[in-house]
């Protein structure tokens, strides 16, 4: 008996009907509630970032210290590294795939400085002073199992004032995932220095960009 009353309140309570069972009346009715998610695509983001994710505030490129000279020299550094990492994120933003790409902050007449009057060239490829960035030599990691389809890794280049003024770290074409995101480290950096440079502490500020295809 208990087995049956239990399957008639079941059906009552699916069939919306009033069903009476041992003299008492049983109301039954139902409702639907439609729930509506709305998903919009985000904006095309770069930073630096540490191991954690968050933005790194001041990062900085370190190139090995020298020994002024006569001759002309090559220092070399690191662009990227685990706890600065260089972020790149497409919340499906550029459906045709994207670049990122770095030039000095100051544009085309920028200059290494030493706080005074001392300045070398980044960009001059006559002997006094270039920069010169390889993305080849990095490692580029997604994030969440993106795929690394369409995506890819820059070739080194130098500046050359006038010709060269951006370079290429990374890049997706339009077989790449619409949402992406990933982190590069290792990419790697020279400088020439022409010489006779005078000694002292030199600055140069690069700023990445990443935009659509």
């Amino acid at each position: 008996m208990k087995k049956t009353t239990t399957y008639l309140a079941a059906a009552a309570l699916v069939a919306g009907t009033v069903l009476a069972l041992g003299g008492a009346a049983y109301a039954q009715s139902s409702a639907n509630t439609e729930l509506t998610q709305t998903i919009t695509a985000g904006t095309l983001h770069t930073d630096i970032v540490d191991s954690n994710g968050d933005p790194v505030t001041a990062p900085s490129i370190s190139m090995n210290t020298t020994t002024t000279s006569a001759s002309a020299q090559t220092t070399t550094g690191t662009y990227g590294s685990s706890g600065e990492r260089v972020y790149i994120s497409n919340p499906s933003a550029a459906a045709g795939g994207w670049n990122l790409t770095v030039a000095a902050t100051d544009g085309l007449t920028a200059l290494w400085r030493d706080g005074g009057s001392e300045t070398f060239d980044y960009n001059d490829g006559a002997g006094a002073g270039q920069l010169t960035i390889n993305p080849a030599a990095g490692t580029i990691t997604p994030v969440g199992g993106a795929s690394m389809t369409g995506v890819s890794l820059g070739a080194s280049t130098a500046f050359l004032e006038g010709t060269v003024d951006t370079i290429t770290l990374a890049s997706a074409d339009a077989t790449s995932a619409d949402v992406w995101e990933g982190h590069i480290e290792g990419m790697g950096v020279s400088q020439t220095i022409p010489g006779g440079q005078a000694p002292g502490t030199y600055r140069i500020s690069l700023t990445q960009t990443l935009t659509a295809q």
